[in-house]
């Protein structure tokens, strides 16, 4: 859902299931106003990494079963993204 505005930054735990972690972040990223940060989870997968790691400041991937007592053994890793800056012409 959408909740339209821009934001200074958005801290978010999106669904890994197919590849929604990468469709979430995305449209995320563009909410975020000039300048704005992004701090987000998602899978350490090869597809997300192909897809995100050029485009994030950071990719740190967490230790193997942090989330294990939340009931999953998924591979996370955790990611910042800076939206540019407006530029003046």
């Amino acid at each position: 859902a959408d909740i339209g505005g821009t934001f200074d930054a958005v801290i978010m735990n999106p669904p890994f299931k197919q590849g929604r972690d990468i469709k979430h972040i995305l449209h995320a990223r563009g909410m975020l106003r000039p300048g704005g940060l992004l701090v987000s989870l998602c899978y350490a997968g090869a597809r997300p990494s192909a897809f995100l790691r050029p485009l994030v400041d950071s990719w740190a991937e967490l230790p193997a079963g942090s989330f294990r007592e939340s009931g999953t053994a998924a591979d996370v890793a955790m990611i910042t993204m800076k939206a540019k800056k407006e530029t003046k012409e």
